[in-house]
C-alpha cells in the first residue's frame, strides 16, 4: 500500500460498548485429547444459527477447543450477526478464531489469534525474508523460523525498493534486547512492542544512533535500513539491507553524501551512493542536505564508531513491528477513517500486556467488504485489545495458523490479490517444544482435508445411509505439534467402521466416531442421514479451454426430506470415454483431464447404488459467426417504456471494416427501468451446443447494462444472458456470456439491448454491433435430470379437510397505462378463483404491478378493493417491480404500509420480508435482525407450531440461467441455514415460500420447504411441462401438526405433512385424453392437458388435480387393484390397464375445471 498519512494525535471518546474486555476461560474439559474451553460473556447475543446450538463443539473445522471470544465480540447486538464461526487450539494459550458476519454495511470475513503471551506456549518474533530491501510471502517467512502462527507486518515501498517504513527489531538468542533491522522513515514510529519482561504494548519507537571517527567528529543517525533517508539526514545501511540499489533511497536529489566503512574505517567516499550490496564487514552512512555536508568530515582510512539502537523509552523491546497508525489508546479510539472500506491487518495488546490479538479481515471481495478504521478499531476493543495497531492491508493482509497434528501452517483469509503477497515483514508466533508424546487426534473427513479455513464443513459430518465417509485422525502432542499414532477407531451401533477410519451408515441417526491409542483419544460426531433418493453433480458442465487441461467435479446425495451430503468417490461407479478424458479420485470429488489435442465433447455417468446422474465435459471451443450484423432488414430496433425511451437502427462501420448496425437509443423520459431493443428478425437458430453467445460492440462509455435473450427448445419465456454489466468503454471491444449448461437444444437467438434501472440516470447513446458469435464443443447429449415430486404439492386429489387454506399470487405485472388490459383481466380473474376457495387470507407476493408509480399503485389498490371487497385479510409484500419507476417503494408504502411485516395465524408465524431491491439486506438490515427475533422467539414460543417466511425473490432459481433468484447467494445460504437451524432446534415446521422465477416448483433442504409459485398474469418462463403456466397457489396448513421428537429432527423431518399447496392453473380448456375402448389385459395411456392461451399444459407435477372415477375403476397401480375392478388407473404413471370386461368412468378436475370420458373393457 502507499505510504499513509500520520495520524492526528487526539482521540475521540467512544460510548461504552461492551462489557467484555479480554475474557477468561470459564471452564475447561478435556475431549478428544484436547481442552475444550467454556465462555462466559458478560453479555449474551442469541445464538444467530439454532444449527449450531445441536452441534458439539468438536463438530467445528478442526477444533476441540472453544475461544474465549463470544459472538457479541465479534457482532454486537442490534449493529450485526455472526453467522458463521469456527475456533480451534494453535498451541497452549493460542486459539484461532474464523467467523463470518452480516451486518448494515455488508458482509464481513475475519480471522483472529488470540495469544496469552505469558502462558508460555509460544514466543513472537520478528519475520522477514532475511533481508530489509528483500520480499516473499509471509508463509516463507514464517517457515525461515518455524512459525506456527502469523501476520504480515507493515507498510513498505512497494513501488521502489520494497523495504518496510518502520521499525523492525527480531528476537536475540540470549532473550534479552532484541536486534535492531531496521528503524522508522520520518513519521513511521508507531510500533507494536515485545518487552523483555514478555508484555505486549504500543509505542512510539524512535532510532538512537551516532557515528564517531577518531578525530571525535559525530554525527547522529536518523535512519536505519529505511527505504528513504530523512531530509538533512543520515541513514545507517547495513549488509542486512539486501539487494536494492541504495540509489534508491535519495533518488533525485542535488545533494547526497555516501561513505562506506570496512571493519569500521571509511574506504570511500562518493557523492553517488553505489549499487552493489553490501559485503558482511561493511557499512554504509547517506546523508542528504545537511547530513551530506556533515559526512564529508568522514576521509578514507578514517577509524569510524558505529552506534544505534532504539531510544531508551523502547531499550527493552526485544521484538517490535511498525504500523501506520495507532486506532485506539487506553480504551478510546482515536481520531481515524470511518469511510474507506479495506482488508485490514491489525495489532492489538490487553491493558496489562498479557493479551495479544491478532487479526485480518477480507475486503474487495463479495463475500466481505473490508472495515474502516474506525470499524476496525471498534472490533479490536470488543476482542479484549486496549491499544490497537493498524498493520498493512489490502492485498498485503494475510494471516497463517497451524491445525492441531499438522506440521506446517497455512493460510486462512483470503488475500484479495487471490495469493499471497510479496511482502517484506510480519510477525510470527513460534512454538516451543513439547513432549513428542502422543496426547490426542484431530479427525476429520478426509477428503476435506485441503478444504479452505472457513469451508462450511456441515455437509462433510453426513453420511447418507449405506454409503461411507472416509475419515482421517491427526495426532498430536501437549502442543498441538504432530505425532504419528495408529488409532483404533470405535462407533455407536447406527454406523460401522473399519480399521482405516471407513464408516457406513447402517440407519439414521447421530454417532460419535472415536479414533483412540492409549489414553489419547479425538471424537468426529457424524449424522447418518437416510438412504439417498436422488443423485446431483456438483456442476453440469466441466467446460475445460483446451485438450490437456484439468477440472473438478463431485456427486451430491439427497434423501427423501432433502438432507444431502457429497458422496465419497469411492461409492461411485463412474463410466466414460476413456479415449476422450481420464477421470481420477481428487479430496471429496475427482479431477477430469481432457486427453488428446483435438477438441473434446463427452458424458460421464456417475452411478451409486441404482441411481444415477450424469454431466458433460467439454474441452477446445469453436467460433462460429452466426450473423454478421450488417442486413437492417434483419433487425429491428424498439424500446420500452413506449413514449418515453427511443431505439433507432441504422448501418454503421463494423470492426473490421465491413458493415455493422448501429443502436441509437435515448434511455430518459422516465424513472422505470428502461430498455433499447436490436432484435433479429426472424430469430437466429443458434448451431450445434454454443456454449458462449458474444459480439463486437462499439461502446459509448454511458454505463448501460448489455444483455441479450435468446429461447430455448424448451419453450417458455427468453432465457436472459448478461454480455456486459456497464458498457463502460468506447470503441470496439468483444463481449460474451455464458450459456448455462442445461438449456434445451437448439437456441433461438432474439435480441441483444441495454437497460437502465437506475432512475436518476437519465441518458442518450449509441453502441455498434457486429458478428454475433457463438462459441462451443461439438454437441453431446447428457440425459435430463429425473424430475423431484415434492409431496408438499397435491399431485392428485385435493387439501383435506382439516387444514386452514390461504391463497398465493404473484407477477400479474400490469401498469395504469392499461387498466383493461389482459394482464388486469388475468390478476382479476385470478383473485376471483383464489376467493372462491374461501381462504382465510389473500398473500400478493409481489411484482402485482410491473411499475411502482402512483398511478400504478392506486390500480393495483383499486383492483384489491373492488375484487376483494372485504372479504379476507389481503397481505401484499412488494416484488421488485413495485419499486420501478420511483426505484424504491415510497409509493407502494404510502398505499400500502411497511413492506416487512410478521403476523400469527392459528398457529403459524408468517414473516414476510422485503426483497425488492434483490436481497433482504437492500432493504433494510433492521428485516433481517428482526427475521432472526421472531425465529428465536418462535422456537421457544408454545403457541407457535410452524415458520412460513415469505419473500419475492427465491432462494434459488430453477431455471439454468438461475437469474431470478436472490443476489446475494451468501444471503440465500444464510437463510436456508437459519430456517434448518430453527426446524432442527425446535422441531417446528420451516417454510420460504417465494415467487419471481415465472415457474411452480417445490423443493426442500434439510427438511425446509421451499415452495416457488409461478406468474398470475405475465407469461411464465419455464417450459409447460416443468411448472411454466399461470395461475395460483392454495396452500393448506395443519393445525394440530406436532413438533418433531428432538430424538430424529436433525436427520429427518417427520412434521413434513403441516404444509401442503395446490398449485392451480389458469384453465381456458382441460382436454383428457384415453382409449374409448380396451381389450382385457391391455394397457395404454390416459392423460389430461390444460389449454391456456398458446401453451399446452401437461396435467402432472406440479400442476395439482383431483382424479376420479366411477364405482369400478380403481384409481392406483395395477397390481393393488380389488378383484371386482374393471379397470386400473394410475395417475403417477398416467398408465390405464383394462382388468375385466365391463365400462368405468374417468374423470379429472383442474382448477374447478372438470372432464370425463369412458372407456370400455372387452373380453
Amino acid at each position: 500500500m502507499s505510504t499513509p498519512a500520520p495520524p492526528g494525535p487526539e482521540p475521540t471518546r467512544e460510548p461504552a460498548r461492551l462489557p467484555y474486555r479480554a475474557g477468561v476461560l470459564a471452564a475447561g474439559l478435556a475431549v478428544g485429547g484436547l481442552l475444550v474451553a467454556t465462555v462466559q460473556p458478560a453479555a449474551a447475543q442469541p445464538s444467530p444459527d439454532l444449527t449450531t446450538l445441536q452441534q458439539p463443539v468438536e463438530a467445528h473445522r478442526g477444533s476441540s477447543a472453544v475461544s474465549d471470544v463470544p459472538d457479541v465480540a465479534l457482532a454486537p447486538p442490534g449493529e450485526g450477526i455472526v453467522t458463521r464461526r469456527s475456533d480451534s487450539p494453535v498451541a497452549p494459550g493460542v486459539t484461532y478464531t474464523s467467523f463470518d458476519r452480516l451486518d448494515a454495511r455488508g458482509w464481513l470475513r475475519g480471522d483472529i489469534l488470540v495469544a496469552d503471551l505469558d502462558a508460555g506456549g509460544v514466543t513472537v518474533d520478528y519475520l522477514n525474508p532475511g533481508t530489509v530491501s528483500g520480499r516473499e510471502v509471509l508463509s516463507q517467512q514464517a517457515a525461515r523460523k518455524g512459525a506456527i502462527a502469523g501476520v504480515n507486518g507493515d507498510f513498505f515501498d512497494i513501488n521502489d525498493t520494497g523495504a518496510p517504513l518502520g521499525v523492525g527489531i527480531e528476537r536475540d538468542a540470549d532473550g534479552g534486547a532484541g536486534r535492531f533491522v531496521n528503524g522508522p522513515a520520518a513519521g513511521h514510529n508507531e510500533t507494536a512492542v515485545i518487552g523483555t519482561d514478555g508484555l505486549g504494548r504500543i509505542a512510539q519507537v524512535f532510532l538512537a544512533g551516532s557515528a564517531t571517527d577518531d578525530d571525535a567528529s559525530k554525527v547522529e543517525l536518523t535512519n536505519l535500513n529505511s527505504p528513504s533517508v530523512n531530509a538533512g539526514g543520515i541513514g545507517l545501511y547495513t549488509p542486512q539491507w539486501g539487494e536494492a540499489a541504495r540509489t534508491r533511497t535519495v533518488d533525485g536529489l542535488p545533494m547526497v553524501r555516501e561513505v562506506i566503512l570496512r571493519d569500521g574505517v571509511v574506504v570511500s567516499s562518493s557523492a553517488t551512493p553505489a549499487t552493489t550490496p553490501l559485503a558482511a564487514n561493511e557499512q554504509a552512512l547517506i546523508g542528504r542536505e545537511a547530513g551530506a555536508t556533515a559526512l564529508g568530515a568522514f576521509e578514507p582510512g578514517d577509524k569510524v564508531e558505529v552506534k544505534y539502537g532504539p531510544r531508551a523509552d523502547a531499550a527493552d523491546a526485544a521484538v517490535a513491528l511498525s504500523g501506520n497508525k495507532q486506532l485506539a489508546r487506553d480504551g478510546q479510539i482515536l481520531t481515524v477513517d470511518d469511510t474507506a472500506l479495506h482488508p485490514r491487518t491489525s495489532i492489538g495488546f490487553s491493558a496489562d500486556g498479557r493479551r495479544m490479538v491478532l487479526l485480518t479481515v477480507d475486503g474487495r471481495m463479495v463475500d466481505s467488504r473490508g472495515l474502516t478504521e474506525k470499524e476496525l478499531a471498534r472490533l479490536m476493543l470488543d476482542l479484549g485489545s486496549d491499544d490497537v495497531l493498524n498493520l498493512d492491508g489490502g492485498g498485503s493482509s494475510t494471516m497463517l495458523k497451524r491445525s492441531p497434528g499438522e506440521a506446517t501452517p497455512e493460510v486462512v483469509n483470503k488475500p484479495s490479490d487471490g495469493a499471497e503477497r510479496l511482502t517484506p515483514n510480519g510477525l510470527g508466533l513460534l512454538p516451543v517444544k513439547g513432549t513428542g508424546r502422543l496426547k490426542g487426534f484431530r479427525v476429520e473427513a478426509a477428503g476435506t482435508a485441503n478444504e479452505p479455513a472457513d469451508a462450511d464443513l456441515t455437509r462433510s459430518a453426513r453420511v447418507l445411509t449405506g454409503l461411507s465417509r472416509v475419515l482421517t485422525a491427526r495426532g498430536h502432542d501437549e502442543t498441538f505439534a504432530p505425532v504419528a499414532g495408529t488409532p483404533h477407531w470405535s462407533v455407536g451401533g447406527k454406523a460401522r467402521i473399519s480399521n482405516e477410519g471407513i464408516v457406513t451408515g447402517r440407519r439414521a441417526g447421530d454417532v460419535v466416531v472415536t479414533a483412540a491409542q492409549g489414553a489419547a483419544y479425538g471424537r468426529f460426531p457424524l449424522t447418518v442421514l437416510g438412504a439417498p433418493v436422488r443423485l446431483a453433480p456438483t456442476t453440469k458442465q466441466v467446460s475445460l479451454p483446451n485438450a490437456g487441461s484439468k477440472g473438478l467435479f463431485g456427486v451430491n446425495g439427497y434423501d427423501a426430506d432433502g438432507f444431502s451430503t457429497w458422496v465419497e468417490p469411492r461409492d461411485v461407479q463412474l463410466s466414460y470415454d476413456k479415449t476422450l478424458v481420464a477421470v481420477v479420485a481428487k479430496g471429496n470429488g475427482f479431477e477430469v483431464n481432457a486427453l488428446g489435442t483435438d477438441a473434446v465433447s463427452t458424458v460421464i455417468t456417475a452411478k451409486v447404488g441404482a441411481l444415477t446422474t450424469q454431466l458433460s465435459v467439454t474441452a477446445g471451443l469453436s467460433s462460429v459467426v452466426v450473423d454478421e450484423v450488417d442486413e437492417l432488414t434483419r433487425w429491428q430496433a424498439n424500446a420500452v417504456p413506449a413514449g418515453a425511451a427511443t431505439a433507432s437502427r441504422s448501418v454503421a462501420a463494423g470492426h473490421d471494416g465491413g458493415q455493422a448496425i448501429a443502436l441509437d437509443y435515448s434511455l430518459t423520459g422516465s424513472t422505470a427501468t428502461r430498455a433499447a431493443y436490436l432484435a433479429a428478425t426472424p430469430q437466429q437458430t443458434l448451431p450445434g451446443q454454443p456454449q458462449k453467445l458474444g459480439a463486437w460492440i462499439h461502446g459509448d462509455g454511458k454505463g448501460a447494462w448489455l444483455r441479450a435473450n435468446a429461447y430455448d427448445g424448451a419453450g417458455g419465456s427468453a432465457q436472459t444472458l448478461n454480455l456486459a454489466a456497464a458498457v463502460d468503454w468506447t470503441g470496439w471491444k468483444y463481449v460474451e456470456a455464458d450459456i448455462p449448461p442445461g438449456l434445451t437444444m437448439p437456441l433461438r437467438f432474439w435480441r441483444i439491448y441495454v437497460v437502465e434501472t437506475v432512475p436518476s440516470r437519465q441518458y442518450s447513446g449509441r453502441i455498434v454491433v457486429d458478428d454475433l458469435t457463438v462459441r462451443g464443443a461439438p454437441p453431446v447429449t447428457v440425459a435430463p435430470a429425473a424430475k423431484v415430486v415434492d409431496p408438499m404439492v397435491v399431485a392428485d386429489g385435493k387439501l383435506d379437510g382439516r387444514r386452514w387454506k390461504f391463497a398465493v399470487l404473484s407477477d400479474a405485472q400490469f401498469t395504469a397505462d392499461a387498466p383493461e388490459s389482459d394482464l388486469v383481466k388475468q390478476a382479476r380473474r385470478t383473485i376471483r378463483e383464489a376467493l372462491a376457495q374461501r381462504p382465510e387470507f389473500l398473500v400478493i407476493n409481489g411484482d402485482f404491478v410491473d411499475r411502482g408509480f402512483a398511478h400504478d399503485i392506486a390500480l393495483a389498490q383499486r383492483i384489491i378493493d373492488e375484487e376483494v371487497a372485504g372479504k379476507v385479510p389481503v397481505h401484499y409484500v412488494p416484488g421488485n417491480h413495485e419499486s420501478y419507476g420511483p426505484g424504491d417503494l415510497s409509493e407502494w408504502s404510502k398505499v400500502f404500509g411497511a413492506p416487512s411485516s410478521t403476523f400469527d395465524h392459528k398457529g403459524t408465524r408468517f414473516v414476510l420480508r422485503d426483497s425488492s431491491l434483490g436481497s433482504l439486506r437492500a432493504g433494510g438490515f433492521a428485516q433481517i435482525l428482526d427475521l432472526r427475533k421472531q425465529l428465536d422467539d418462535a422456537a421457544k414460543n408454545p403457541a407457535i407450531r410452524n415458520v412460513v417466511v415469505m419473500a419475492h425473490h427465491p432462494i434459488d432459481d430453477p431455471s439454468p440461467t438461475a437469474n431470478s433468484q436472490l443476489g446475494d447467494r451468501k444471503e440465500a445460504e444464510l437463510l436456508v441455514r437459519w430456517l434448518a437451524g430453527f426446524r432442527a432446534a425446535s422441531g417446528k415446521g420451516a417454510a420460504y415460500l417465494a415467487a419471481h422465477a415465472g415457474t411452480f416448483a417445490a423443493t426442500r433442504t434439510d427438511g425446509v420447504l421451499l415452495p416457488l409459485t409461478g406468474n398470475s398474469g405475465k407469461g411464465p418462463s419455464g417450459a409447460p411441462d416443468a411448472g411454466g403456466f399461470t395461475g395460483w397457489a392454495l396452500v393448506g396448513i395443519d393445525p394440530t401438526a406436532r413438533a418433531a421428537d428432538a430424538g430424529v429432527r436433525r436427520w429427518s423431518a417427520p412434521e413434513r405433512a403441516w404444509f401442503q399447496t395446490e398449485f392451480r392453473p389458469h384453465v381456458d380448456a382441460l382436454e383428457l385424453s384415453a382409449p374409448a375402448t380396451l381389450r382385457r389385459g391391455q394397457t395404454a395411456t390416459a392423460t389430461a392437458t390444460v389449454v391456456q392461451e398458446n401453451r399446452r399444459v401437461p396435467v402432472a407435477f406440479p400442476v395439482s388435480a383431483d382424479w376420479t372415477g366411477s364405482t369400478f375403476l380403481h384409481l392406483g397401480p395395477a397390481t393393488s387393484a380389488p378383484p371386482w375392478a374393471v379397470a386400473a388407473y394410475d395417475p403417477a404413471t398416467n398408465q390405464l390397464t383394462a382388468l375385466r370386461p365391463g365400462t368405468v368412468n374417468l374423470t379429472v378436475t383442474v382448477n374447478n375445471t372438470t372432464r370425463t370420458t369412458s372407456i370400455r373393457v372387452d373380453w
